[in-house]
């Protein structure tokens, strides 16, 4: 201790509180929120709008718009991109807080035009072409704040590491390329969070010069594919990833937690899990955590019972977690987890 004095400036500074913020500055901005929708391919264009106003009712500001590459050019040179421009401009004029996913590799495949199959990544002519879409996509880059260039990119990369090197490569002067065309685009590739991770030095390798931090984030048992951990992990795991990004933000894309026994689960530890996400964000600050995105609104149907995974266990498992991750059931009722989701905030958000 210092003295006396010291020590009662202290205590009346305890007593007092926090300072308050300097007159005229901005408030500390709130992470964007989402929820996938992922409805039926059935689903009506009411149904949509009817799911679209449930969530943005709820506080919910975020959505993901995605891009597959070999759709968006199905001939060199050739785009389809009226339908995403269009959806970005409408979206970004409502005030959604929007992220395009481009992803140029998948957990188990690659996704570029169909003439560039075989060719490597940090090939010139699949780099050029990559700019050429890149600026074909310019209308679309200026309504989106951050981009995703691969989804579940450890685990694709995970015994290929000659082609991880090529993308690499690549995305390094894709980063470049966007730096001067969209100065305010965030750039990244998604990974599975480090403790789910089937290659964490791979994602870690992923992530060494990215601009953006992205996460899949279903918190699994090591070692039991599929078998959600405690509710309460996600505040001990977000903490240890803010911290370990040294001042770049991060974004999580996907967040998932299962209500089914089969996955060790219940609704009431769904609702939990979905408690401690709300609970965070509110308290986050949203230039270091961007953004958030549950997984899903509604329910898939059911496995059945028989037959589902019956010879392999995991893949019982795995389709479980799939359909029964909701807020809602698949008929469109509440669970507890959506409950949680729509309680108001002491702070708003």
């Amino acid at each position: 201790m210092r003295g006396v004095a010291v020590r009662a400036l202290a205590l009346a500074a305890a007593l007092a509180g926090p300072p308050a913020p300097p007159r005229g500055a901005p408030p500390t901005p709130a992470p964007a929120v989402g929820v996938a929708l992922d409805l039926a391919p059935t689903a009506t264009a009411a149904e949509r709008q009817n799911a679209v106003e449930s969530v943005r009712r709820t506080g919910a500001n975020f959505f993901e718009l995605s891009l597959s590459w070999s759709a968006a050019e199905p001939s060199p040179g050739r785009y389809v991109l009226e339908d995403i421009a269009k959806t970005a401009r409408l979206l970004r004029q409502s005030g959604a807080v929007l992220a395009l996913d481009l992803p140029l590799v998948t957990e188990s495949a690659r996704d570029v035009p169909a003439d560039l199959v075989g060719v490597a990544f940090d090939d010139p002519k699949l780099s050029l072409r990559l700019g050429h879409l890149l600026d074909a996509l310019a209308p679309v880059l200026l309504d989106v704040q951050t981009l995703s260039l691969g989804e579940a990119a450890d685990a694709h990369f995970a015994d290929k590491p000659d082609e991880l090197r090529a993308y690499r490569r690549l995305f390094d002067g894709a980063v470049q390329f966007l730096h001067k065309k969209a100065p305010h685009l965030l750039v990244g590739v998604t990974t599975l969070a480090p403790t789910e991770s089937p290659a964490p030095e791979v994602a870690a390798q992923l992530h060494q010069r990215s601009p953006l931090l992205l996460y899949i984030f279903c918190p699994f048992e090591k070692g039991e594919p599929f078998q959600q951990r405690d509710p309460k992990d996600l505040d001990r795991d977000w903490e240890r990833l803010l911290k370990s990004a040294e001042g770049r933000p991060v974004g999580f894309p996907v967040v998932s937690y299962s209500s089914s026994p089969e996955n060790g689960s219940s609704p009431a530890r769904q609702a939990e899990f979905v408690q401690r996400l709300r609970r965070f964000l509110a308290k986050a600050d949203g230039r270091k955590l961007v953004f958030a995105r549950y997984v899903a609104l509604r329910d898939a149907p059911e496995p059945a019972g028989e037959g589902v995974g019956a010879v392999v266990p995991r893949e019982r498992k795995r389709a479980f977690f799939l359909a029964l991750r909701g807020l809602e059931t698949a008929a469109g009722d509440p669970k507890p987890a959506w409950l949680e989701w729509v309680k108001p905030r002491a702070d708003g958000r």
